[in-house]
C-alpha cells in the first residue's frame, strides 16, 4: 500500500491524547447516602466493573474511528506506480496499404482503429498517434478519437526499424511520466530475408500482429509500349498474382471513365499474365486499367497517360556518322549534323542531346558552351577520333569535373561485358546475355573519370562506354567508332544504347509514375520570368520544386502526391500536360515477418494477439486503487458505533 499525502500519517501521534484522556479518572462520582452498607458494596463493585468496561470500548472506537479518518486523508492506493506519476500511451499504428487486407472482422486497418476506440481509458489523457505518415504529439482522448476516425491509408511505407525510431522520439522530457509504447502492425516487409529487417531494440515496446486471412491476390504490376506504327499503339499490361494459379481474370481499359475495351488476363500454372490493347496513335489519352479482385483495393487500378509526341533535339558536331542518322529517325527526333566549321553556337542551348563525334580537338569557344549547355541539365556524348590534341580534350573534360584521359593505346581489346542495370538497359533485355559475338576495337584511350558507371566494358574489365551524372548526363566512348577502328556499329547493341541515350535526354511522354519516389519531370515550355508551374488534380494543387534552362523546365516530385490517380501540370491555369501517377506495388505482395524469430531475437519486443488485450494489459498495470473511500466508511461506522456505546450501554 501507498500513500499519495504520507505526511498526514503523522497525525497518529495525536492519538494519545484520547488516550491520556481515558486513562485518567476525570469523571467524579456523586455521593449517595445508603443504609445498608452490604448491599451498597455491591452494588459499587458492579458498576464500576461495567464503567471500565465500557470506557475501554468507547477507546478503541474512537481510536479506530480517528484511524481510520487520518488513512482516509492521506490518500492510500494500491498501485505498481506512484500516484504523482503520469503514464505516457505511444501508439504507432500501421496505415500501409497493405493493411487493407481482410481479417474476420473485416480490413485491419478498419477494425483496428474501432478497437482502439472502444478500449481507450478516459482516465488516461496523455496520448501520442504515430502512423506511417503523421505523428500527433500529447493529444487527449477525444483528439485521439478524432483522429482515428479520420485516418486514410497511406503509400508512404516504412519498414520496422524506421517504425522503432519514430516510436523513440515521443520520449519528451516531461518529469515523473512514464513511457508506454504500443506498436500495432500487420509486419508487412519488402525484403527477401524477411528475417533480418530488424536485429536489435534498444528500447521496450508492446506489438500487436494483426493477421490477416491469407488470399491470393491479383494486381497491375506495370504497363509498357510494346509495339506502334503510323496509326496504332499496342500497349503490354502486366498482371502478377502471389501464387502460381489457373485461373482467368477479367481486365478493362478505360478512358477517364469511359470503357474501351474488356480482355481477360489468362493464368496457366503461373503467377504471370500478360494482356494487349490497341490504340489509336496521336490521341491523348487519360487511361485507367482496372480489375477486380477482393484481397487488396489500391493496386485494382493502374493510371497511365498517352500524349503527342514530343521531339527530342539531338545535334551531331563533327564526322557525318550514318548510323546516328538511322537511329534518331525523324518520327521520335529532331537529328541534325554539322561540321565545326558550320557550327551555329546559338543553337546549342536548344538541343537537349549533343554528340561531339571524332572532333582531333575541341576549340575553347566550343568547350565553354557545351560546359553551360551541361550545367543546364543538357546530355553530352563525346567520341574521340583516332589522332586527337589530348591537351584540349583533357582541359575540356576538366570544365565539366569529369576527369582525364590518357594517350591512345593501339590494342586490340574485345568488347565483352555489359552493365544490365544500368539505365540506359532498362526494358531493353528479357535475360541476361553472357555469350554473343564481342565486337572488338583497335585502339582506345584509358579514362580517369571519378563517379563513372559503366555501359559496356573491354575484355579487360575497362570502361568502353560509360556515363557520369553530374548536373547533366555525360557519356564517354573509348575508341572512334568509324569501321576502320571497331565493328560496334555493326552489332545490336549500338541502337538501344545511343536510343536510349537520346531518349533518356529529356524525361517526357512517361507513361506513367510512382508515388514516393524520387521523380523528375521535363516539360518543354518557355516560362516567364516570375512563372512557376504548378501541378493539381480534383483534390489538391502544390507547386512543385522545379528547375528553368533555355529549353525545358524540369520538375522533382517525391511525397508530395499521397494518392494514385491523373494530375494536370498548369501554367497560369491552363494545361499543358498531363501525368499519371499510381501506387508502388511492393505492398502488394504478401510477405510478413517471421514473429517468433524477431521475439526470439529482440528480447525488449512483448507481443499480444489482440489490440484490447494489450491496452487492458497497460490499463491492469498502471491502474490506481484508490482506499479512502473505505477508510471514510469505516471511520463513520466506528462513530456510529461509539454512538450506539453511549445510548444503549447501562452501567
Amino acid at each position: 500500500m501507498q500513500f499519495n499525502n504520507p505526511e498526514i500519517l503523522y497525525a497518529f501521534l495525536l492519538l494519545i491524547i484520547p488516550i491520556i484522556v481515558h486513562l485518567f479518572q476525570l469523571q467524579k462520582f456523586v455521593k449517595v447516602p445508603f443504609t445498608n452498607v452490604k448491599f451498597l458494596k455491591k452494588i459499587e463493585l458492579k458498576t464500576r466493573k461495567s464503567s471500565r468496561i465500557k470506557k475501554w470500548l468507547i477507546l478503541a472506537t474512537r481510536l479506530l474511528a480517528l484511524s481510520c479518518l487520518i488513512l482516509a486523508f492521506s490518500q492510500p492506493y494500491f498501485s505498481n506506480i506512484e500516484a504523482s506519476q503520469k503514464v505516457h500511451t505511444t501508439i504507432y499504428l500501421d496505415n500501409s496499404l497493405s493493411m487493407q487486407a481482410k481479417s474476420e472482422k473485416g480490413e485491419l486497418l478498419k477494425n483496428a482503429t474501432q478497437t482502439i476506440i472502444e478500449n481507450l481509458d478516459s482516465k488516461n489523457s496523455n496520448f501520442s498517434l504515430i502512423t506511417d505518415n503523421s505523428i500527433f504529439k500529447n493529444i487527449d482522448v477525444p483528439t485521439l478519437k478524432n483522429e482515428l476516425i479520420n485516418l486514410k491509408y497511406s503509400s508512404n511505407s516504412i519498414n520496422l526499424n524506421t517504425a522503432t525510431l519514430k516510436l523513440n522520439s515521443t520520449n519528451n522530457n516531461q518529469t515523473n511520466t512514464l513511457h508506454k509504447k504500443i506498436l500495432i502492425s500487420d509486419f508487412h516487409t519488402n525484403k527477401k530475408n524477411i528475417n533480418q529487417e530488424v536485429t536489435n531494440v534498444n528500447s521496450s515496446f508492446l506489438a500487436v500482429n494483426l493477421k490477416p486471412i491469407q488470399k491470393n491476390n491479383f494486381y497491375i504490376d506495370s504497363v509498357f509500349i510494346a509495339n506502334k506504327n503510323s496509326s496504332e499503339i499496342s500497349l503490354e499490361v502486366l498482371i502478377k498474382s502471389n501464387q502460381i494459379i489457373t485461373q482467368n481474370l477479367p481486365v478493362s481499359l478505360f478512358s477517364e471513365e469511359k470503357l474501351l475495351g474488356k480482355t481477360s488476363s489468362k493464368f496457366l500454372e503461373s503467377n504471370v499474365s500478360k494482356v494487349q490493347f490497341t490504340i489509336k496513335r496521336g490521341v491523348n489519352l487519360n487511361g485507367k486499367l482496372s480489375i477486380n479482385d477482393e484481397s487488396l483495393a489500391f493496386d485494382n487500378d493502374f493510371y497511365f497517360t498517352i500524349s503527342s509526341p514530343e521531339k527530342i533535339n539531338v545535334l551531331s558536331i563533327g564526322k557525318t556518322a550514318e548510323f546516328l542518322k538511322k537511329i534518331y529517325s525523324k518520327n521520335e527526333f529532331n537529328f541534325t549534323q554539322h561540321s565545326l566549321q558550320n557550327l551555329n553556337y546559338r543553337n546549342l542551348n536548344k538541343q537537349h542531346l549533343i554528340i561531339l563525334n571524332e572532333l582531333d580537338k575541341i576549340p575553347n569557344e566550343l568547350a565553354l558552351k557545351i560546359n553551360d549547355f551541361y550545367k543546364n541539365g543538357g546530355s553530352v556524348v563525346l567520341i574521340p577520333s583516332e589522332n586527337i590534341e589530348l591537351n584540349l580534350y583533357n582541359s575540356f573534360l576538366q570544365k565539366l569535373t569529369i576527369g582525364s584521359i590518357k594517350k591512345k593505346m593501339n590494342t586490340s581489346h574485345l568488347i565483352s561485358d555489359i552493365n544490365f542495370n544500368h539505365p540506359i538497359f532498362k526494358n531493353v533485355f528479357e535475360k541476361q546475355i553472357k555469350n554473343f559475338e564481342y565486337p572488338k576495337t583497335d585502339l582506345h584511350y584509358p579514362s580517369f573519370f571519378s563517379k563513372s558507371l559503366p555501359i559496356v566494358k573491354f575484355d579487360n574489365t575497362k570502361n568502353f562506354i560509360s556515363s557520369n551524372n553530374n548536373n547533366g548526363m555525360f557519356y564517354w566512348v573509348a575508341s572512334p567508332l568509324s569501321t576502320s577502328t571497331t565493328n560496334f556499329t555493326q552489332t545490336p547493341l549500338i541502337v538501344p544504347i545511343f536510343y536510349n541515350i537520346g531518349k533518356n535526354s529529356i524525361n517526357i511522354n512517361q507513361l506513367y509514375y510512382t508515388l514516393n519516389k524520387n521523380n523528375k519531370i521535363d516539360i518543354q515550355t518557355t516560362l516567364d520570368k516570375n512563372a512557376v508551374l504548378k501541378i493539381s488534380n480534383k483534390l489538391q494543387s502544390f507547386i512543385p520544386l522545379q528547375q528553368n534552362t533555355t529549353n525545358k523546365t524540369t520538375l522533382t516530385i517525391e511525397d508530395q502526391i499521397s494518392k494514385s490517380g491523373f494530375y494536370n501540370i498548369q501554367n497560369n491555369n491552363t494545361t499543358i500536360k498531363n501525368i499519371a501517377f499510381n501506387y508502388n506495388r511492393n505492398e502488394s505482395i504478401q510477405n510478413y515477418m517471421d514473429i517468433e524469430n524477431l521475439e526470439k531475437t529482440n528480447s525488449n519486443i512483448t507481443f499480444y494477439n489482440s489490440i484490447d488485450a494489450v491496452l487492458k494489459k497497460i490499463d491492469t498495470d498502471y491502474k490506481i486503487n484508490w482506499l479512502f473511500k473505505w477508510f471514510l466508511a469505516f471511520s463513520a461506522l466506528f462513530l456510529l458505533i461509539e454512538m450506539l456505546i453511549l445510548k444503549y450501554f447501562k452501567i
